[in-house]
């Protein structure tokens, strides 16, 4: 039945949409839509849209179209900071598999009252068919990185700009380390990722190997994993979990924590270690770089626009088939996504620990770097790109 749906929303429910004909209208207030009240990655993309916007002083409004909806993600936005009035534009933080539902809650007629802005954030060099029949009827599409943005462009004569989460140096808890009974002198390295969005992709298994290579030389050395997913329902992070139990140093916590937790446990560590097969930006890694922990990374996708061998600790990858059981990437013809060397990330994560004082330099120039790039490929920034493509 499953299969069924989603074969029908990629080639049927996909097509009906019709494509607005308004044209951008600067003046007018734009609508964030997506799931802005829960605690998933497109959720907190929409969320750091919002904030970005409204800060640079764009009138905004709100639509939530979260099928969970957990209203703890979104605290903190009361009416008096948004508009009221009808919208010129509206920015879907929802990937095309997302869209059809939220679009016929809102109402086709609606859709089309409205430019669209299409923020897709797709991690591959291949884009399967049902994204592409998404490009249609999108006015303009925002990505969040150019690796992202050579692989869409050409499947579509609307504008794609790039435009990176506007990350910022977000609250963090003190004291994680004593929370997790880790060891004020122990050498902490952490990694966060959500197993819903493949956990292949993501690569922790490569992480751990990593991690135990390096330990063997390092005695205080722990590894601090936090996986957003259910261990019940989820067979590859229940096997994950599985693979490190009775390792006194590896610890994967599943419990569900704050952004500000999130984000201590980062601040607390001496390296964030992501051995991802692909991103579409990096959102963690980009948190990280904020946070000032030194960051070994994949030389690949969309983390390349901010991390370099001057900044972070890069790890040279072979390109390799993608396979996957994950329903977004299973069966792509010719997709391809890097094999990060463990050997290599170990050997990274003992430079950092016999020298952490050119390891936090390195940090600097990163952090450094990032607040410019931000700086330079806001949303704001890209309204105006459209207003200017618009009055030409």
């Amino acid at each position: 039945m499953r299969t069924t749906y989603r074969f029908l929303r990629a080639h049927v429910l996909q097509r009906l949409i019709p494509r607005s004909r308004l044209a951008f209208n600067p003046r007018k207030p734009v609508e964030i839509a997506g799931y802005l009240s829960m605690a998933v990655g497109v959720g907190e993309s929409a969320r750091l849209c919002a904030g970005a916007l409204s800060e640079a002083g764009r009138a905004i409004s709100l639509s939530d179209v979260s099928t969970h909806p957990d209203e703890k993600s979104f605290a903190g936005w009361t009416s008096s900071r948004l508009s009221t009035e009808l919208p010129g534009s509206r920015i879907w933080h929802l990937n095309p598999p997302m869209l059809p539902r939220a679009i016929l809650k809102k109402g086709v007629a609606n859709f089309t009252r409205a430019f669209n802005i299409g923020y897709f954030a797709w991690e591959l060099e291949v884009v399967p068919a049902e994204w592409r029949n998404a490009m249609r009827y999108m006015n303009a599409i925002f990505v969040p990185s150019e690796f992202t943005r050579r692989t869409i462009a050409p499947l579509t004569k609307a504008p794609v700009i790039v435009v990176p989460h506007p990350v910022t140096e977000a609250p963090a808890t003190d004291g994680m380390r004593e929370r997790f009974g880790i060891e004020k002198d122990a050498f902490l390295v952490s990694f966060i990722f959500s197993a819903g969005s493949s956990i292949n992709r993501k690569n922790p298994q490569a992480a751990i190997e990593a991690f135990r290579l390096f330990a063997a030389e390092a005695p205080s050395a722990f590894l601090l994993m936090k996986a957003s997913g259910d261990v019940n329902k989820d067979e590859a992070l229940s096997a994950l979990v599985a693979s490190v139990a009775g390792d006194a140093r590896i610890r994967i916590v599943t419990d569900r924590l704050s952004n500000a937790d999130i984000n201590g446990i980062i601040r607390s560590s001496d390296a964030y270690l992501s051995l991802h097969r692909s991103e579409g930006f990096g959102l963690t890694v980009a948190e990280a770089i904020m946070q000032g922990t030194p960051v070994i990374s994949t030389a690949w996708s969309g983390t390349a626009d901010f991390c370099d061998p001057d900044n972070t600790c890069q790890v040279a990858s072979s390109l390799i088939p993608v396979v996957d059981n994950h329903p977004e990437f299973a069966g792509l013809e010719g997709a391809v996504w890097a094999d990060p060397s463990p050997q290599a990330a170990a050997a990274h994560l003992s430079d950092i620990f016999r020298a952490p004082e050119l390891a936090q330099e390195k940090a600097e120039r990163a952090r450094a770097f990032l607040l410019r790039y931000l700086a330079e490929n806001s949303y704001e920034k890209a309204l105006q790109a459209l207003a200017a493509m618009q009055a030409s």
